[in-house]
């Protein structure tokens, strides 16, 4: 189980993907993202944001497509 320590709130974690907690939720909400609701309030697992952040550095990280991965617009 998730650790209170190792996450961080969906409008941080956004901030660093560039995209919105919108579309944040959406990671979460399609397994790219590990994350918890608590209180009201999202959060998201510090490791799984770097492993996302680490996976798509040539890309941007805003969009999830239909194929449930982070791309910039597959085909």
């Amino acid at each position: 189980m998730m650790q209170r320590k190792e996450m961080i709130g969906i409008e941080e974690a956004a901030r660093q993907l560039g995209s919105t907690s919108l579309n944040t939720l959406m990671h979460i909400k399609r397994g790219l993202l590990k994350g918890i609701e608590a209180d009201g309030a999202w959060l998201v697992d510090r490791r799984s944001l770097e492993a996302l952040l680490e996976k798509t550095a040539d890309r941007k990280t805003g969009h999830v497509c239909t194929r449930r991965h982070a791309c910039s617009g597959c085909g």
